[in-house]
């Protein structure tokens, strides 16, 4: 056991702490007042909630740290994530519960939350074993791309279209940099993209939600409908505006008593950025970065094909999520339902988030163990590369 906390990587151990920190925080700052004003509960209600889920989330991380994650690269153990998470979100489209227009919860919980997860390991282990065995990046494509379709297909239907296409990029990102053929494959999803492109485009304006549409509009032109649908993200850009540099101070925002109907989800950033200012937002930001910058770099130094892709995964998914809800709340992109990592209200995302860090622990500690085995002569790393598998 002290072998164990002597391996841990403090370089992802203290962001993730301060990340949680600020985290429950700032869940009971901006949820105080609409807890009470819009859902008749106790102030702190998603406080202690979020609470419980950190409890959970820390749970799951210690288990994913003491466990080998060679584990999840059994074939068995890797059909039945791939049945478990296409069972789960049949049956959440059936007898899900709807929350804010989208039929995502089930259990209490969010399937298409524990699927980003399940993607990163399905897909890390198709690549693994490609590298491994040497076969063609063609062979078992079929497979994996039904499955990741059938993925993107039950969490659009939920409706929750900025999940789906949070998957989409973070199994691209692992493609990408899993020694494929780039160039073949550009040309390849270019000539598709051109033959099916002009009907995708009226298929997904025909299916796209009149909410789905509202925001497209609103990230289009912001101010077309200041008390209508643009009425959030308006509120947004004033919170944002009005924290400065060092922010109103904890607990003084003005735009979470009525102004912003989920003060405490989506857009608990813009509430950081009022109460904390641009520095608070800078703490956030750069400890995220951190720990997607650490992932990274486990991607480059391990020697095992599935942790590096493991790794590259999941620091992906932080980063993209991250840049997804930024640019969400600051009108750079359109407003997709994406949380902020371990910051915004959400159990599953936190859980799924800690579980994510737990695997990175314990990549981490191999590749130590690994450092510490290297003689005169050692193998050299797996590269992630956007080419051909190289060890260079």
């Amino acid at each position: 056991m002290k072998k164990a906390w002597m391996s841990l990587d403090y370089s992802l151990v203290l962001p993730t702490i301060l990340l949680c920190t600020i985290g429950v925080i700032m869940v009971y700052s901006a949820s105080s007042v609409v807890a009470i004003t819009r859902y008749g509960y106790a102030s702190n209600h998603f406080f202690v909630s979020q609470l419980r889920a950190m409890g959970g989330g820390l749970f799951a991380l210690l288990i994913m740290f003491r466990m080998r994650y060679s584990v999840w690269k059994r074939r068995g153990v890797a059909l039945c994530i791939q049945i478990s998470t296409l069972a789960l979100l049949v049956l959440v489209l059936w007898k899900g519960t709807v929350v804010n227009h989208a039929q995502s919860w089930i259990f209490g919980m969010q399937p298409a939350e524990f699927t980003k997860l399940a993607v990163i390991l399905v897909v890390a282990r198709f690549y693994a074993k490609k590298h491994e065995l040497s076969n063609s990046y063609i062979q078992g494509v079929g497979r994996i791309g039904m499955y990741l379709f059938s993925v993107f297909i039950l969490i659009y239907k939920e409706p929750a279209l900025g999940t789906a296409l949070l998957i989409v990029g973070v199994a691209g990102t692992m493609t990408f940099c899993s020694g494929a053929r780039i160039n073949l494959l550009s040309k390849r999803v270019g000539l598709t993209a051109l033959v099916l492109g002009p009907a995708l485009y009226f298929v997904i304006q025909a299916k796209l939600s009149s909410v789905q549409k509202a925001r497209i509009q609103t990230f289009i032109d912001p101010f077309h409908d200041p008390s209508g649908n643009s009425f959030q993200l308006i509120n947004s850009f004033i919170g944002i505006a009005s924290g400065g540099i060092r922010g109103l101070g904890l607990g003084n925002s003005i735009q979470k008593t009525g102004y912003l109907p989920e003060p405490h989800t989506d857009f608990i950033m813009a509430i950081v950025s009022e109460e904390l200012g641009f520095l608070g937002i800078a703490v956030i930001l750069a400890a995220i970065l951190t720990i997607v910058l650490r992932a990274f770099q486990l991607a480059k130094k391990s020697q095992d094909p599935f942790a590096s892709m493991l790794t590259l995964g999941i620091g992906s998914m932080l980063a993209i999520q991250s840049i997804v809800n930024i640019g969400g709340i600051t009108g750079m992109l359109p407003l997709t339902g994406v949380p902020f990592p371990f910051i915004s209200f959400g159990g599953s995302s936190l859980v799924v988030n800690l579980a994510s860090v737990g695997l990175l622990l314990n990549i981490s500690a191999r590749v130590k163990e690994q450092e510490k085995k290297q003689v005169s002569a050692p193998q050299k790393p797996y590269l992630v590369v956007g080419g051909l598998p190289t060890n260079k």
